[in-house]
């Protein structure tokens, strides 16, 4: 069984509310998944998403999608973007 890393990016109404999306990604607890890193990326005109990489056994079945439920019912969430993944 290999692992993949997801990436995605985390969109909030206003700027201010980023560091508490950023930190609830970082005390995410779901079963075999690990957070990886994660940072505020510009996108355009001041503004910022939150950009975050989770690593993920590839072979569980709904692992991605559990995960990915995960993230957009942390508060201020308005948008979860999957932005990449790879295998390691």
């Amino acid at each position: 069984m290999g692992n993949m890393l997801a990436i995605f990016k985390l969109y909030a109404e206003e700027n201010e509310q980023l560091d508490g999306i950023l930190q609830a990604c970082k005390d995410l607890k779901i079963d075999q998944v690990q957070y990886k890193d994660g940072r505020k990326d510009p996108i355009a005109f001041g503004l910022e998403c939150v950009k975050v990489g989770f690593m993920l056994p590839d072979k569980i079945p709904g692992i991605f999608e559990n995960l990915e439920e995960a993230l957009k019912k942390i508060p201020n969430t308005t948008e979860v973007e999957q932005a990449g993944m790879t295998l390691l």
